[in-house]
């Protein structure tokens, strides 16, 4: 279940929930409202339960799953920060025959918000043996981080709460210095309102956020195709090699780096025509800040060259297409070592 489907479930909450994914900082917030949507205010002491890492065992889950509860209908049990990682086979079995609880308690709503770092989910293909036992007896919600776009409105109007002008244009450059994680972006965000307003400032800008914000470092496909567009060959296999290390895709890994050198490619030729930034940006439907970036990498590059390296990638993505038993991770490290050698 996606977050989107999982805000239509909260009309109608029933039995359990698995919260897991990258972006903690949803799983906190949709956590909350289910907290509304079950407790009404009058015995929530009695009716929320929360079990912590520290404090959690298999016989008091089920204990707390097959409580009764206190003058209403329902009542919210949640587990959080719990180390699944660490858990043995026997604890995990136990963890299993404790949610069969869930079967016969109509009366319980329970949330298992699996932190990012302390859970493995496997892939959409090859999920973990924990996650497979957990959806047995969970409906897994995966929070995942939000497109750009959300993440954009998000942020503006975080600031806008805080009664501090944002330009939409500076958002994705929040991002590339503070990473996609809504934790970390709330945490800077904050700290960018405080200082405006101690300062008097009516607005923010770039210099502001350089000033106040920490730089945050973000080994993912966003944060490859980064390096590979600002020619650091230094950090390219090194980021490389902790995706890899994180289980995260290869033909997915491919996929963005083909996909930055298209648009690299597109972004050259309309140059070359005499387009500005805007009016590329409008052509091709891509954020202005990210043209630029494009264009700054065009200025150290040929025509000729960025072409060539648009026919390497389309060679590597057709043969990892069409090749059978094919090395994708071997076949993604020969294209980017001919990449970089141009």
């Amino acid at each position: 279940m996606t977050e989107a489907e999982f805000r239509q479930e909260l009309k109608d909450l029933k039995g359990g929930y698995l919260f897991y994914g990258d972006e903690d900082y949803l799983k906190l917030s949709y956590a909350k409202e289910v907290q509304k949507r079950v407790l009404d205010g009058a015995f929530d002491d009695f009716n929320h339960i929360v079990i912590y890492g520290e404090d959690y065992s298999a016989s008091e889950l089920s204990g707390a799953i097959a409580s009764l509860p206190m003058m209403t209908e329902k009542k919210l049990v949640e587990v959080r920060a719990l180390d699944f990682k660490s858990l043995k086979k026997d604890e995990i079995l136990a963890l299993g025959e404790a949610l069969e609880a869930l079967e016969d308690c109509d009366h319980t709503i329970l949330i298992m918000r699996a932190d990012s770092n302390l859970f493995d989910a496997g892939r959409p293909k090859a999920p973990s043996e924990l996650f497979k036992l957990l959806t047995k007896h969970l409906t897994p919600v995966e929070f995942a981080f939000p497109a750009s776009g959300r993440l954009s409105s998000w942020i503006l109007r975080h600031f806008s709460e805080g009664n501090i002008a944002f330009s939409a244009e500076l958002c994705d450059y929040l991002v590339e210095i503070c990473g996609h994680s809504m934790w970390t972006l709330s945490n800077e965000i904050d700290k960018l309102c405080a200082y405006a307003k101690s300062n008097s400032l009516a607005t923010i800008d770039r210099k502001t956020i350089d000033l106040v914000c920490c730089k945050s470092i973000e080994y993912d496909d966003f944060q490859l195709t980064n390096v590979l567009l600002e020619g650091n060959n230094a950090l390219v296999f090194e980021t490389l090699r902790r995706q890899k290390l994180n289980h995260e895709p290869a033909n997915m890994i491919l996929f963005s780096v083909v996909k930055m050198y298209t648009e690299l490619y597109a972004v050259s030729r309309l140059y070359q025509t005499g387009m500005s930034k805007g009016q590329i940006a409008s052509t091709l439907k891509i954020h202005e800040f990210k043209v630029g970036k494009y264009l700054t990498r065009i200025a150290r590059s040929s025509p000729a060259r960025i072409e060539r390296m648009l026919e390497l990638c389309r060679d590597a993505d057709l043969q990892s297409k069409s090749a059978q038993n094919l090395d994708t991770y071997g076949a993604l490290e020969r294209l980017i070592s001919t990449l970089c050698a141009l």
